[in-house]
């Protein structure tokens, strides 16, 4: 018997002019214990809003569900149910892992605080014993130092160590159904490993079943049993993992399996454009009584390397490996020792002149575009800023056209002239933080994870789009990343780090088809 039905689920939202959207249409499907059950599909497609329905966490009254909508859980009918009964289930025999741990967890309290918050309430267990039981869950999910850790805040954890705190959290009261929405997300591929690894481990050893979301097949491949695939709120395709994978039915579901990165051809070199020659970057991590440094982390420790103009040079590494501070401090977010010559001259000799014309050249497209685009500036606004900085001159008809003119080249028209940020889906909004990026049509782009979090068909359309904007512009890229398939898919050349130092560096085909250390094996063998 299944130990969930869901049965003609239709979920509906009220628009401000008191029209309704439908996010889910008659979604039904089933759950047996022990069971995964994998559910894909894009952003937007109705899966998270369908978990969200289980635990009745939709925003009521703004939402609803249609008349025939069935959720039974253990005979136990949760469509409708009010919300004194739902307490008793909800966090107790259904849990739900959250996307993003630091949006998830209070920064205000101890992980200790958190997870022993949910133990007082579902179990009545005192301080003493509560303490104990946090203890014993940080260790089975596999946190390092756990004792230490307890009297951490999120902050001092890593993307990682969050995520296993979410999933200790969530299993503390021994559910029987584990809700995890995309809980790789972002993540590095070793990380995505563990925490996958991690998930059947426990679903073993507690007997749960889970009910897991991704936009990531190869994810859902390794860890479902089942799957459904979701698009526009609809199922359009489910049955038995390898039966979905190898004999796909439904045109959606053979695009999201066919959908890859492109590999770009080698680009003939050019002229070096980049230099770096020994770079280190620290941070203080402790003074003593006269503000002396007297110990500190080695965020990049003497790395090197040379970049040719119309070629890209990928970074890649683990969270915290240095790469992005790297990226940082080419175009000067970061103080370093050593030297960097872009067009044989040293920046760190320029003065703040000389400085501002090379900075036009040089410009950084950061991983996540909704944090980086200002919410209170439309699209022309944030799109033509950097003229007014570096061409004050322009009229402002001269700037709407510059505007119109790389909006295009991104894929965008002129009716997103006058939209906000939070009109956009990701890929949109990726596309506008690159038009910003090449209005001031420079010489080099850093892209800091610029395909992170995206769904694996935008994925590869940015992909894409950068490749021709690379081709018609001959710009010059450092693309970091901790894909293993999109550093694969437009590196020229290819530099590995970890724990601030360079570990290899090699030609794009010298690193994925001889890999020397045992670090850089390892991260290709998690990405596949």
């Amino acid at each position: 018997m299944s130990m969930l039905e869901v049965q003609n689920l239709s979920i509906m939202f009220k628009n401000g002019d008191g029209s309704e959207k439908t996010a889910a249409e008659n979604i039904s499907f089933t759950l047996d214990p022990g069971e995964v059950l994998g559910i894909v599909g894009e952003s937007g497609s109705g899966k998270s809003v369908t978990a969200l329905a289980l635990l009745g966490l939709l925003p009521f009254p703004k939402a609803r569900l249609g008349e025939e909508s069935s959720i039974k859980f253990d005979g136990l009918e949760l469509a409708g149910l009010n919300d004194n009964l739902f307490r008793k289930i909800r966090g107790n025999r259904i849990a739900y892992i959250f996307q993003e741990p630091m949006s998830s967890l209070n920064p205000l309290h101890t992980i200790e605080k958190q997870i022993a918050e949910t133990l007082v309430l579902h179990r009545g267990l005192d301080e003493k014993n509560a303490r104990k039981e946090v203890l014993r869950l940080l260790k089975l999910t596999g946190i390092q130092n756990a004792e230490k850790r307890m009297k951490a805040y999120p902050f001092e954890l890593s993307g990682g160590q969050r995520q296993r705190v979410m999933i200790a959290m969530a299993i503390a009261n021994n559910p029987d159904i584990l809700v995890a929405d995309e809980p790789t997300t972002a993540l590095d591929v070793t990380v995505q490993e563990q925490i996958i690894n991690l998930l059947i481990e426990l679903k073993q050893k507690l007997n749960m079943s889970v009910i897991f979301i991704s936009h990531d097949l190869n994810v859902i491949r390794r860890i479902a049993d089942r799957v459904l695939v979701m698009k526009d709120g609809k199922i359009v395709e489910q049955g038995e993992i390898r039966q979905v994978f190898e004999h796909p039915v439904h045109r959606y579901t053979k695009d999201l399996i066919n959908a890859h990165m492109l590999m770009k051809n080698n680009n003939k070199s050019g002229d070096v454009l980049l230099c770096a020659e020994h770079i280190r970057v620290t941070f203080p991590l402790k003074k003593n009584l006269w503000g002396r440094v007297i110990e500190e982390l080695k965020a990049v420790d003497d790395v090197s390397f040379e970049l040719r103009q119309g070629t890209t040079l990928g970074i890649v590494g683990e969270s915290g490996s240095g790469k992005t501070t790297l990226g940082q401090a080419i175009v000067g977010l970061n103080k370093y020792t050593g030297k960097i010559f872009f067009e044989n001259r040293e920046l760190g000799t320029a003065n703040v002149k000389e400085r501002r014309k090379l900075s036009k050249n040089i410009q950084i497209v950061f991983q996540d575009p909704y944090n980086s685009l200002n919410p209170r500036m439309n699209v022309e606004e944030i799109v033509s800023e950097g003229l007014l900085v570096h061409y004050p001159d322009l009229t402002s008809e001269e700037r709407r056209q510059k505007v119109l003119q790389v909006l295009e080249e991104t894929g965008l028209n002129e009716d997103d002239t006058v939209k906000y940020p939070h009109e956009f889906s990701g890929g949109q909004r990726q596309r506008i933080a690159i038009a910003r990026a090449l209005i001031l049509e420079p010489k080099l782009l850093i892209l800091d994870e610029p395909t992170s979090a995206l769904d694996v068909t935008i994925q590869a359309q940015i992909i894409k789009l950068l490749q021709e904007i690379q081709q018609k512009r001959n710009l010059s890229y450092i693309f970091i990343s901790h894909d293993m398939g999109a550093v694969r898919a437009m590196s020229d050349r290819i530099l590995v780090m970890k724990d601030g130092k360079m570990v290899e560096s090699g030609s794009r085909d010298d690193i994925f088809g001889n890999p020397r250390k045992a670090y850089t094996q390892k991260l290709i063998a998690a990405a596949v």
